[in-house]
């Protein structure tokens, strides 16, 4: 957090680390750009949140869910996606999140508790609320925590 800090500050006095100020506009708003891009804050809060709140199996997935859930969707949905759930969010880019991000969270933990997850993720992904990159891995670790609580 501390490198992207410093890249971002440089990157607004007009200097570039090459990797990274690339890599951070290619995954940016367009009308992110001008200001500090503060998605990734919330994406690494978000991870650490669920590494300190949940047992390491649950924040592993929880983490996997929106390291896969999030940018398949939005992927899916800007190249595929024709129905639309709100302006930016559109039905196969949210089914495609969510597919793939229960199918990787349920190597991890039971698939009852995997799909309870993802489906939470993908909820937050739709409501963006604050940012998904931040509720993401907290709702689908909670999620995953409850259904693993209540099958045991």
């Amino acid at each position: 957090m501390v490198l992207y800090t410093v890249e971002e500050v440089l990157r607004l006095k007009g200097r570039r680390m090459p990797v990274i100020t690339s890599f951070t506009l290619r995954m940016s708003r367009p009308q992110e750009t001008g200001c500090f891009i503060v998605r990734p804050v919330y994406l690494a809060v978000g991870v650490i949140l669920a590494l300190l709140l949940f047992p390491t199996k649950i924040a592993y997935a929880s983490i996997g869910i929106v390291a896969v859930g999030d940018p398949v969707a939005a992927y899916v949905g800007e190249k595929f996606g024709r129905r639309h759930i709100r302006p930016s969010k559109t039905l196969e880019g949210s089914i495609a999140g969510l597919v793939l991000s229960f199918l990787l969270a349920s190597i991890i933990v039971d698939p009852v508790a995997a799909f309870a997850g993802a489906a939470g993720a993908m909820l937050m992904e739709l409501l963006d609320i604050p940012d998904d990159n931040l509720t993401m891995p907290i709702a689908a670790g909670a999620l995953i925590l409850l259904v693993t609580g209540l099958l045991t």
